[in-house]
């Protein structure tokens, strides 16, 4: 046969297998969508994610939402090294905001993207480590994203994704966590189905924070009000697995209120409702371990053939976890 025709032939299967081939559901895809159009400054593609996500109830692979993805993506870029791209992003968003300025999304994009500046200035380490400059540098940013908030609190009223960063804004200024937890419940008033204001508002209940055990609790069995039994258990456990990641790892059971029956039956759920998530299987039998329930942990290990080590906590400790749990589960 000829060779050019060979060519095309390959070609023309390779064109119809790629147009054949399902995309990504938005839940499997929003966050690197989201992420690229904000590293490209691209305005109306995020507009479009955000309103495909506000009204999509599918979850990803493992259990995630669209939208909380497409939030997460947006407040990205904390730890980014260069200040010219924070001082980029802080213009960029306000000329979105000047643009759109009925719209909550493009504030309060730009009030993340005043708090990514803020913390490069300050730095992540310990305040002991910061000079006063930087602290300097690090409190008149952060004044000056309360002062834009307070000019546009009546267009970010209401809005989910404004009641995260307002929470953020208000814990980074030290405000307590009172105050925080009620700009997180004035989102919630309009969009009382929202979780990701309530995982979003974890980390500000931490230790570090000046958070506590008991304030932990309340926040966790306040998101469970009203949802089914199955529904409420398993966001029992991702907002208790967020707080693993947050803080407290491997000290969970010993240093919070979290009850392992609960978490145990919501971990059951997780597994059946998402059984392509490898992450979930394996998160299943590391809590179970760390919560010294034998029994679990051998039954959730048997599945597993090859670690998924960024659920036993990434890395060469990943690693060390998973065989560690391997021979406590099943030692004769």
């Amino acid at each position: 046969m000829n060779v050019k025709l060979l060519l095309w032939a390959g070609a023309l299967w390779c064109v119809q297998a790629v147009a054949q081939a399902p995309l990504p559901s938005l839940a499997n895809s929003a966050y690197e969508r989201a992420h690229r159009a904000m590293y490209w400054a691209d305005w109306d593609e995020l507009e479009r994610l955000d309103a495909a996500a506000r009204v999509d109830p599918e979850r990803a692979r493992n259990g995630g939402l669209a939208l909380c993805q497409v939030r997460e993506a947006m407040g990205g870029g904390h730890g980014n090294p260069s200040l010219a791209y924070h001082e980029a992003r802080v213009a960029g968003t306000l000329a979105w905001a000047q643009r759109r300025p009925e719209l909550a999304l493009a504030h309060a994009a730009h009030l993340e993207a005043l708090s990514g500046l803020a913390w490069f200035h300050r730095g992540s380490g310990y305040a002991n480590t910061v000079s006063e400059q930087r602290f300097r540098d690090f409190r008149a940013t952060l004044d000056r994203a309360q002062a834009y908030a307070e000019q546009h609190a009546a267009v970010l009223s209401g809005d989910g994704f404004a009641a995260q960063v307002m929470a953020e804004l208000l814990r980074d200024r030290g405000a307590s966590v009172a105050q925080q937890l009620a700009a997180a419940r004035r989102g919630l008033a309009k969009e009382p189905w929202d979780e990701c204001i309530y995982r979003s508002v974890i980390n500000n209940l931490m230790p570090k924070w000046g958070g506590s055990p008991q304030q932990l609790e309340a926040w966790v069995r306040e998101a469970m009000r009203n949802l089914p039994e199955a529904e409420a258990s398993m966001r029992y456990v991702r907002l208790y697995n967020d707080a693993v990641g947050h803080h407290y790892e491997q000290s969970l059971f010993e240093d919070t209120l979290v009850q392992w029956p609960l978490m145990r039956e919501g971990l059951k759920r997780m597994v059946a409702t998402h059984p392509q998530s490898e992450y979930w299987r394996n998160r299943r039998a590391f809590l179970a371990c760390m919560a010294k329930d034998r029994d679990t942990a051998a039954e959730a290990l048997e599945p597993i053939d090859k670690p998924d080590l960024d659920a036993w906590g990434g890395g060469s400790d990943g690693q060390r976890n998973y065989q560690a749990c391997r021979r406590w589960a099943l030692q004769s």
